[in-house]
């Protein structure tokens, strides 16, 4: 739903702001989807009950790996007219009966801070952290159901009028849901217009992007994305990683400045991309990522800055992808 989100061209420009994590980037890079980027070091996102952070060690030391849900996402778009328009969250519950007006459950700030549903299913958020301003998120929406197809998760909304105001309560399916199948909290919201955002514009952050070349031979190669995370000192290696709830997958780094580049949903269009030493560029989002080769533990990781939406619509510091060098 929320969302730290690319089709060739223009698309593929959204799906890269997009962030998915959390993801997303992005996404997927918000406090509620990044938690389901890397379960050991939760980001400080959440706090994993003694027994079940007792039972992830134990199945961590003995080499297993967590079963993720997956719920089904390719719904088809259905109207529901009284959604429409900006939503203001005020509170964070266990269950939708707990909610009373007035009586602010969850302390301190929400994260999400709001929703904003647009005719035919798109969405924008705003987050804690960020500038204020709306930007992009992965998630779309039919009658009932906000849909995160890169997290695969379909959270359920309800409409409720309470003392004659509206309010809405979403599910909130993070890690806690994703990994250690446990009932998702909501998120409750409460409806601030019922304007058209279809024509919003969102004021992007464009860096320069026409460095001369200048060689560097290690980055020449293969690399394929392991991990996410926030700090560069956070990666662990040998810790629990999620590749294939990655939006990036590979780079393939040659000489002279080339570069081509997949994500999950395919190629990464090799005009878009170039590289100088220290700087990744990407022309086509305007954004130049600076990346760390770091040697561990006999392998070798590239760390490269995500300017996802996160860091282009709403001036936040941008996350890194880890990739591994194959080749």
């Amino acid at each position: 739903m929320e969302q730290s989100n690319s089709k060739i061209g223009e698309v593929m420009k959204m799906k890269l702001d997009h962030n998915i994590p959390s993801i997303h980037f992005d996404q997927v890079w918000n406090k509620h989807q990044r938690s389901n980027r890397k379960i050991l070091g939760l980001r400080k996102v959440f706090a994993i009950p003694a027994i079940a952070l007792m039972s992830l060690f134990v199945l961590v030391m003995a080499g297993f790996k967590l079963t993720a849900i997956e719920d089904k996402t390719d719904y088809p778009f259905v109207n529901d007219q009284q959604v429409i328009g900006k939503w203001q969250s005020v509170d964070r519950v266990a269950e939708i009966d707990q909610f009373i007006p007035g009586q602010k459950i969850q302390q301190g700030d929400l994260f999400l801070k709001e929703l904003v549903f647009i005719k035919d299913g798109e969405m924008l958020t705003a987050i804690d952290n960020g500038n204020g301003s709306l930007g992009p998120t992965p998630s779309t929406w039919t009658a009932g159901l906000v849909l995160n197809k890169y997290e695969k998760t379909a959270e359920k909304y309800e409409i409720k009028d309470i003392n004659g105001s509206i309010y809405m309560f979403i599910e909130a399916k993070t890690g806690d849901y994703v990994y250690f199948h446990r009932k998702p909290y909501y998120y409750v919201f409460t409806k601030v217009d019922d304007a058209d955002y279809s024509t919003y514009q969102l004021t992007r952050i464009e860096d320069k992007v026409d460095y001369p070349f200048v060689d560097d031979p290690q980055l020449i190669g293969t690399w394929e994305a392991v991990d996410a995370v926030e700090t560069i000192d956070e990666f662990e290696t040998g810790i629990i990683d999620w590749p294939k709830r990655l939006l990036l997958r590979q780079f393939n780094i040659a000489a002279n400045g080339k570069l081509s580049g997949s994500t999950s949903d395919g190629p990464i269009p090799e005009e878009n991309l170039a590289w100088t030493k220290g700087l990744i560029l990407d022309k086509h989002n305007k954004t130049a990522s600076k990346y760390e080769i770091k040697e561990l533990k006999g392998d070798t990781y590239l760390f490269y800055e995500w300017k996802s939406g996160d860091y282009t619509i709403r001036g936040m510091q941008p996350k890194y992808y880890v990739l591994k060098k194959v080749q």
